[in-house]
């Protein structure tokens, strides 16, 4: 038993593939769709997405905020990005968030810097999400 699952970004479609199950990062706590699964609309936060392959083997993937459409037999992910773990420069990832925390930290006591200051900790969550995903992909 299988549904299909399709990961959409801004960029297009990330990947499409049949799976057994998959864990979502819900803003309201992480849920998880089988097959049959009731139809809903869920707004996602960045997070680990677990991805279960016909066999039994789990894949990893980091997604960043975005929505999930679930029918019957179909999952289909709308998120601003994604990143299967093998795709994830951790390097990059680790530089990142350090870059972005070292900026927020500087930036916390001025108060003209609100926007500068919510892409920062956006973008600590989303390289933390990739070290995360990286970490259980190779554990």
């Amino acid at each position: 038993m299988s549904m299909d699952l399709i990961v959409v970004t801004p960029e297009g479609e990330s990947f499409s593939e049949p799976v057994e199950r998959v864990v979502l990062p819900g803003a309201e706590g992480d849920f998880g769709v089988l097959e049959s699964h009731e139809k809903f609309l869920a707004p996602l936060k960045p997070g680990p997405m677990e991805i279960t392959l016909p066999g039994g083997q789990i894949e990893w993937a980091a997604i960043a905020g975005g929505f999930a459409e679930v029918t019957g037999n179909q999952v289909v992910v709308l998120v601003d990005e994604c990143f299967k773990a093998h795709e994830i420069d951790i390097a990059h990832a680790q530089h990142t968030k350090a870059e972005a925390e070292s900026e927020l930290k500087a930036l916390l006591e001025d108060i003209n810097e609100e926007d500068r200051r919510a892409a920062l900790e956006d973008a600590v969550v989303r390289a933390g999400v990739q070290i995360e995903v990286h970490g259980r992909s190779h554990a």
